[in-house]
């Protein structure tokens, strides 16, 4: 068993391509029996649980990557999920806003209080040409909103992944406005890193590798045949309107893809500049001279990836002690 925890409560359908690489044989072919896990954080976020061995892979931000470098635990990226962030400002038409600068005046919820959403909610106000003083934040606690929140009047606007949550009203999806935090250029970076121990890569670099085939395959096809991705994820979302699965997959899919093409891919410029970024703001959870001595000893390669053209990482070296 390859169990692989995701980052989120639920599966939604940014794992589309996973799901499908398991529903049509691809793990099986390499002799994968893949299980995909989610919940709550009561024992550990999923970088934590990584750690700890509770699981060989799992989908982490950046931040949590960077502090988990410890040793044989250490935690090694070898893909990204998306080639940009997944949040944004969350609202419908009939708010009026069309703009960040047209949160002025406007109540804005910011799940769980995230210190890092409200920079970046401030830094696109002020580059829009808005007064950030004059938004209305809110925390809702561990509550995270959805867009039946500014349907019912419990706030404007919210910031959250905006390929999910806006699909999940009662309005038509034409009503749905969307403000990602990437379209005003605002602290560019991959959402969720897939993450491998130290040690695991270094006894399993061929299983590494067969996992990521399999999973690039999943994606290419999820974007090639989209009710193939529906499908898959179906059964895991019975509770959920396909067609919300349906527009939700058609607004995620082109973040997959790099330049080129090609799922997985790490820039390793913009890991750079948006670890920086944290640092600068005070939201980086190591030094940043620490981060970056952890991006240089390649805690993020894509070495393991079926497009490689990068060397894969040394094994770590075992000293003996007498």
């Amino acid at each position: 068993m390859l169990s692989v925890r995701l980052e989120y409560v639920h599966p939604w359908t940014n794992h589309a391509g996973m799901y499908l690489a398991r529903q049509r044989g691809f793990y099986q072919e390499y002799g994968l029996d893949v299980e995909f896990t989610s919940g709550d954080t009561f024992r550990g976020d999923p970088a934590y649980l990584l750690a700890r061995g509770e699981y060989d892979i799992a989908l982490v931000r950046l931040n949590q990557l960077l502090f988990h470098q410890q040793g044989e635990a250490s935690l090694i990226s070898v893909a990204v999920m998306n080639q940009c962030q997944i949040g944004g400002i969350i609202t419908n038409k009939g708010t009026g806003i069309a703009r960040f600068r047209d949160l002025e005046g406007k109540r804005v919820c910011i799940p769980m209080g995230v210190k890092r959403l409200y920079t970046e909610l401030e830094e696109a106000v002020s580059k829009d040409g808005g007064d950030f003083s004059k938004v209305v934040t809110i925390d809702p606690g561990e509550w995270e909103p959805d867009i039946r929140a500014v349907e019912r009047g419990k706030c404007d606007a919210f910031i959250n992944v905006a390929w999910w949550e806006p699909f999940q009203g009662s309005q038509g999806f034409d009503q749905v406005v969307t403000l990602p935090f990437d379209s005003i250029g605002v602290a560019p970076h991959h959402s969720y890193y897939v993450c491998v121990r130290r040690e695991f890569l270094d006894r399993n670099p061929n299983l590494v590798r067969n996992f990521l085939d399999a999973t690039v395959r999943g994606y290419n096809l999820a974007g090639k045949d989209p009710q193939a991705g529906v499908d898959a994820l179906q059964p895991a979302l019975c509770h959920i309107d396909p067609d919300v699965l349906a527009a939700s997959l058609a607004a995620v899919t082109p973040s997959w893809y790099d330049p080129q093409g090609r799922w997985g891919t790490a820039n390793l410029d913009t890991v750079r500049s948006y670890t920086r970024w944290m640092a600068e703001r005070g939201h980086l959870s190591v030094p940043l001279e620490q981060a970056e001595q952890s991006l240089e000893g390649h805690c993020v390669t894509n070495a393991f990836l079926p497009q490689a053209a990068e060397q894969a990482p040394a094994v770590m070296p075992m000293p003996e002690v007498g």
